[in-house]
């Protein structure tokens, strides 16, 4: 008899618990790890490098129903320094710029899936050699991710593209931690 309970009373504790990591609505701020990809055809030659990059953002979450939340984001990332030896002379490909995204946040239990789109203002500079290059403008940013929620606290692995001009992929894995006010 007491086996049958055992299962009802572990359920009846979660259900309480669980609303708690659900994350709440409002302010947010954090920071990101993770690795930039660039990949560019530089001087007929295929530029494919990775470095370390990291990223800082602000946001505030909006719960719109139930199991739909949305989430308006700013945000700066900084893509490091991914470097190459092409044709006998060191490339190095430097990314960085602030951002502004929309989240669609699919919240389930501690857990959020979501989707990102936005945009960034980047700032390129390219050395090939002793040649440096740099370059500005403005570009869009998707992505998608993975949120866990501990009360104030979250993590997130997160993917995502950026379609800056004249390069033919950047992208970002990162790994992030929050707090929510």
């Amino acid at each position: 008899m007491k086996q049958k309970w055992t299962p009802i009373v572990a359920a009846a504790l979660l259900s309480l618990f669980v609303p708690q990591l659900h994350a709440a609505e409002g302010l947010y701020i954090g920071a990101g790890i993770g690795q930039a990809g660039i990949k560019d055809n530089i001087n007929t030659e295929n530029f494919d490098a990775n470095d370390a990059a990291y990223k800082f953002f602000i946001g505030w979450r909006f719960k719109v129903l139930p199991l739909f939340h949305l989430a308006v984001e700013g945000g700066y990332t900084d893509f490091g320094k991914p470097s190459q030896t092409l044709g006998g002379q060191n490339v190095e490909t430097s990314i960085n710029g602030p951002s502004i995204a929309a989240l669609a946040i699919l919240p389930l239990g501690p857990f959020d899936l979501y989707g990102r789109l936005g945009g960034i203002d980047w700032n390129v500079d390219t050395t090939i050699g002793n040649a440096k290059t740099s370059r500005a403008g403005s570009a869009a940013v998707y992505g998608l991710g993975v949120g866990l929620n501990l009360g104030p606290l979250g993590l997130r692995a997160e993917y995502e593209r950026y379609q800056i001009k004249d390069i033919d992929r950047v992208d970002l894995v990162s790994l992030s931690a929050l707090i929510q006010f």
